[in-house]
């Protein structure tokens, strides 16, 4: 069972598909966005980016197609930033991620 957003919030969604639009670029994580979010909600997104992190990290990549290893590179950045988001708003909130 995913978590989701309070329920107050018109905007709750599934976290997995929050992490992979976060991946594709059509969403971004900023404190405004991870501010609905209670404690449960952040841990398990940060469970999710981390998975998905790891999966991109395991594909096999071909070095000679340079628009394929460019597309996973963002992919990557894209990642890593979401993270080091989802960890500074968890730090100054003070909640444990885990």
């Amino acid at each position: 069972m995913p978590l989701i957003v309070k329920e107050d919030n018109p905007q709750s969604r599934n976290l997995v598909l929050l992490a992979r639009d976060v991946m594709e670029g059509f969403q971004t994580l900023n404190p405004l966005v991870l501010k609905k979010f209670d404690g449960a909600t952040c841990k398990e997104l940060h469970r999710q980016l981390r998975k998905l992190h790891t999966t991109i990290r395991m594909e096999g990549i071909d070095l000679a197609n340079q628009a394929l290893l460019r597309a996973r590179n963002h992919r990557l950045q894209r990642m890593h930033q979401a993270i080091n988001v989802l960890e500074h708003h968890a730090k100054i909130n003070k909640l444990a991620l885990g």
